[in-house]
């Protein structure tokens, strides 16, 4: 388990990161956005870090806009399923999302395609 998610690293490559001014400002804005990030204990994270930081914008945002369970998370699978970056395997089908305090499941997932983690603010 990561306390903080993935922000720590993120914060370590962005003080490696780019020459130019445009990285830079690009960078800049990506460590306010995961700083505004709450708390997030992940279970299990297969995707990659950037895409990662996108689905948990995603999932505080549908947690802002909604407030039952059913709602979240069909916000969250239309963002995912329309979302480019999400969906780079072709052929395959649309998100899975599961929203809830507790529930149990079994599931069989793609390499580099689930996401399991805990926002204990909401």
């Amino acid at each position: 388990k990561r306390p903080n998610g993935v922000r720590g690293r993120r914060a370590k490559e962005a003080g490696a990161m780019g020459d130019s001014d445009e990285e830079e400002t690009e960078v800049a804005a990506g460590d306010r956005v995961a700083q505004d990030l709450p708390v997030v204990n992940v279970r299990s994270n297969d995707l990659r870090d950037d895409l990662f930081i996108k689905l948990q914008l995603i999932c505080v945002q549908a947690l802002k806009d909604n407030k039952m369970q059913k709602d979240i998370a069909q916000q969250i699978k239309t963002v995912l399923d329309k979302e480019a970056d999400f969906n780079e395997l072709i052929g395959k089908g649309p998100w899975q999302v599961i929203v809830g305090r507790s529930f149990a499941s079994s599931i069989t997932h793609e390499a580099m395609h689930l996401s399991f983690f805990d926002i204990p603010k909401y």
